[in-house]
């Protein structure tokens, strides 16, 4: 009776498993089967709000914001800019490089880079919030940086994020995503785990990379939500002649004949009691149509209405 009740636990655990595997797969499948055209999204560094609660973490804005990039990238849902061009703007343009990027600077350097859509934040928790010493039943709490016998440490890890319309300055998104995981009976020197770097072999392993993951995905999905919601943005790159080009190609499964809206962005408005931008209007010059998909993220359009394009106009889905 006991090897047939074992038996039976067992195959139930088995199924489950297997449910979860077979689960897995198809929502990895769903991502690489998205066809849809790429959005194109920034994302900086994010400010470091969480007072030092990770002594010896190095650079823990910079290493969540590239944790997300590269969570971003593998839905095959964005085009994603790399870090190098938005800090090379950043210093044109003589804006900070943390994350401490006010709404209205953030808008001016995504429609200079050519983005819709940017996002920044700043981590407000990030380190291991409680560690209890297996001496007796003494539990008290440890700080980080303590060493032995750990029979329970939990990590917390919590970001808020602003998710902001370049064209209208707008935050479009405000919402803080959390994330947590404990380990338990773990011979470990917690002063070790900063040697791990984020991204690294090995920090997902760590109880504090596991808290991370799990804030960064949970983040990853609340981009996806939103961005159903915003049309797609492109630009002109360059003109000549009456040839248009165009960042967007067959990775955004392009074809000859696909028209498009393209605007261009008027003077920028400004609160005349606070000084604060208010966004700019923006102008409808006219209509263009591929006629040649170039590349993955390249096509050459030709004018079907109106005249005077310019490199850096908006360029939208008809």
């Amino acid at each position: 009776m006991r090897i047939f009740y074992f038996s039976s636990k067992m195959l139930v655990i088995s199924i489950l498993m297997t449910c979860l595997l077979l689960t897995s797969s198809v929502v990895t499948a769903k991502e690489k089967e998205y066809k849809g055209p790429k959005k194109r999204i920034a994302v900086l560094d994010f400010e470091d709000k969480s007072g030092h609660q990770h002594s010896g973490w190095r650079d823990v804005g910079r290493g969540m914001a590239d944790m997300l990039v590269t969570s971003l990238v593998k839905t095959n849902r964005f085009i994603v800019i790399e870090r190098e061009q938005i800090n090379k703007i950043m210093a044109e343009q003589a804006f900070g490089l943390s994350g401490a990027v006010n709404p209205d600077t953030a808008a001016k350097i995504g429609r200079i880079i050519g983005v819709g859509v940017i996002v920044t934040g700043g981590v407000t928790e990030f380190g291991v919030k409680e560690s209890k010493m297996g001496v007796g039943g003494l539990g008290r709490v440890l700080p980080f940086g303590g060493g032995g016998k750990i029979e329970r440490n939990t990590a917390r890890v919590a970001l808020d994020v602003r998710f902001i319309d370049t064209t209208t300055g707008q935050i479009l998104l405000a919402e803080m995503a959390e994330g947590e995981e404990s380990s338990h009976g773990v011979d470990v020197d917690l002063s070790i785990a900063p040697s791990v770097d984020f991204g690294k072999e090995g920090f997902d392993e760590t109880v504090i990379g596991k808290a991370t993951r799990k804030t960064v995905e949970k983040v990853v999905e609340k981009i996806k939500e939103a961005m159903e919601n915003v049309p797609w943005q492109g630009s002109i790159v360059k003109v000549s002649g009456e040839q248009i080009y165009i960042n967007t190609g067959s990775d955004d499964g392009r074809e000859p004949g696909n028209e498009f809206v393209v605007y261009r962005a008027g003077e920028e408005l400004l609160d005349p009691d606070t000084g604060e931008s208010l966004g700019s209007e923006t102008e409808k010059i006219g209509r263009i149509e591929i006629v040649n998909v170039k590349d993955k993220k390249l096509s050459i359009a030709k004018p079907i209405e109106g005249s005077g394009f310019m490199r850096a106009d908006i360029v939208k889905d008809k």
